[in-house]
């Protein structure tokens, strides 16, 4: 017999109080209400505070939780913003090792998608083994082949896997909220809406139809990279629990000793890990955010071969901007503009003390570029920048969080390819030709153009707006108080718009000096009206 929902959620937590408290983590337990009781008592008996290893202790807390709780630690291991170095670093030890889902649950899951049998007569695979060839928390794959003889690789979701992730987001979302409520010192970490991004994240990768139309998105990105590419869809034989794409056969590129011996090229791999990163970041702006060594194969021609695209990054052309800016200033050493970047790009507040911003990155980024030149690393950088956070209230890019994980991955592979080698080094050609274009004065140019376009949008839309006032008007649906009249305010901001989108129009166009003083007027008259309540 089932449990009713409430017993099962309060055992669930029951256990985690447990395991919180006999892991060196008591007072957090108590201090959360988690059944304080029973905790405070084994907190009495063992008599410890937090543990030294820290780290380690909420490490091995949540892989006894299961695995929603060990992918819930990887993504803690990004924040740096968050959490001490130390603990994050630990955090990156977690690794998804569950064993596979025998292969009845696995037929079924098949066969309700498709309403087909698995094999035989009339069935949807030729071929089918049995034995998965490899098996994560949400998904295991499979080797199969089809009845016109193409060899494929099938991804199946676990049988009960949605149900048990949302049972698990629903207890994380409640103790993100004892968290906050009991620990109003650290509200900062804005724990409910971690485990917001957190649960978008993770209901992203169970559906199998999106990273579907991700790996074909990526196949038509890529087309013009050499050496590199993704696996074909096959879209008859993909439903929203099951993936079917090409099987593919290669080398895990961090097998340097595997690949040498099999006559690759190492330096030329290296060479192209950096264009694949370059193109899907600035080129693309969409780029691989799962990016480990068992996500990429290097096959028998030497071309490299991506897998897994369940979660992605994404980032406009305004972010890549500022990004290759920043980028080239640190590689360039100039702080200061790495610091007025960072403020331009809105990433901390425009109040921000610049001299004092350029102290900071250069206590992080001088120690790096001390090193011997394979060992400079951007990420151990964004890394280090992410924990001074704190100190100059900037806010966090979930966005600029994946790509430093990639950036990790990314420059390890490189490593151990060839460890004289540095990928910054590679890329920087790329990134420098790219933001000579993007950032120099047809970049800017550019730039200014989607600005007023932007702006003429905004006015196009007004008359709907004011529209839609006059029947709420209408409808008496607005109450009018006897507030001081807000007419001004609205007047003035709407000169303010026009008068900016003119003025920039007039910049890119080259346009008369009375037209620019026309626009510049009405900027300085908007500005008047719009403080003048």
């Amino acid at each position: 017999m089932r449990l009713p929902s409430n017993i099962r959620r309060n055992l669930r937590l029951m256990r985690i109080g447990h395991i919180l408290a006999t892991h060196g983590m008591a007072a957090l337990a108590v201090r959360m209400r988690l059944f304080h009781p029973y905790v405070w008592l084994v907190q009495l008996f063992r008599g410890d505070e937090l543990p030294k290893d820290l780290g380690a202790q909420i490490r091995l807390v949540l892989e006894q939780l299961g695995p929603t709780f060990i992918k819930f630690g990887q993504m803690l291991s990004t924040r740096v913003d968050l959490l001490p170095m130390d603990v994050a670093l630990e955090l990156k030890k977690l690794q998804d090792d569950v064993p596979a889902e025998p292969f009845e649950s696995v037929k079924r899951v098949i066969e309700k998608s498709f309403k087909k049998p698995l094999t035989s007569d009339g069935g949807l695979f030729a071929v089918f083994d049995e034995m998965p060839v490899a098996a994560a928390s949400i998904a295991q794959v499979h080797f199969a082949e089809l009845h016109d003889g193409r060899r494929v690789a099938v991804k199946i979701r676990r049988d009960h896997i949605s149900k048990t992730i949302e049972s698990d987001l629903a207890i994380l979302n409640l103790l993100a909220a004892l968290f906050d409520r009991y620990f109003p010192e650290y509200h900062r970490l804005k724990a409910p809406q971690v485990i917001d991004e957190f649960s978008t994240t993770i209901r992203g990768e169970l559906n199998l139809r999106a990273e579907a139309a991700h790996c074909t998105r990526f196949a038509e990105n890529l087309v013009d990279v050499e050496g590199v590419r993704v696996p074909e869809v096959l879209w008859d034989y993909t439903q929203t629990e099951v993936l079917t794409t090409e099987r593919i056969s290669g080398l895990p590129i961090d097998e340097r000793k595997a690949l040498t011996e099999a006559g690759h090229d190492c330096l030329k791999l290296c060479e192209r890990t950096a264009a694949l990163f370059f193109h899907t970041v600035f080129v693309d702006g969409y780029f691989h955010a799962d990016m480990h060594p068992g996500n990429i194969f290097v096959d028998a021609s030497g071309e490299i071969v991506l897998i897994d695209f369940g979660i992605v990054g994404r980032l406009d052309i305004k972010s890549r901007r500022y990004i290759a800016e920043m980028l080239i200033a640190f590689l360039k050493e100039d702080y200061k503009r790495a610091a007025e970047v960072h403020v331009e790009a809105g990433y901390v507040p425009l109040d921000t003390n610049i001299s004092a911003f350029e102290d900071a990155l250069r206590e992080i980024a001088v120690p790096i570029f001390n090193r011997p030149l394979a060992d400079i690393s951007i990420a151990e950088l964004l890394l280090s920048m992410f924990a001074v956070t704190e100190r100059f209230k900037m806010e966090t890019q979930p966005e600029l969080l994946l790509l430093q994980k990639t950036m990790v991955v990314m420059e390890g592979v490189a490593r151990e390819l060839a460890n004289d080698v540095n990928i910054w080094m590679l890329a920087r050609p790329l990134i420098s030709e790219w933001a000579t274009r993007h950032i120099g004065p047809i970049g800017k140019t550019e730039a200014l153009i989607e600005e007023v376009h932007g702006q003429l949008r905004s006015w196009m839309r007004l008359p709907e707006k004011i529209d839609a006032v006059l029947s709420r008007i209408e409808e008496g649906s607005v109450n009018f108080t006897a507030e001081p009249s807000r007419l001004p305010v609205v007047v003035g901001s709407v000169l303010l718009a026009g008068g900016a989108a003119w003025l920039a129009w007039s910049t890119a166009h080259d346009a008369a000096g009375f037209t620019m003083l026309v626009a510049s007027s009405l900027m300085v008259l908007g500005l008047v009206l719009t403080l003048s309540r």
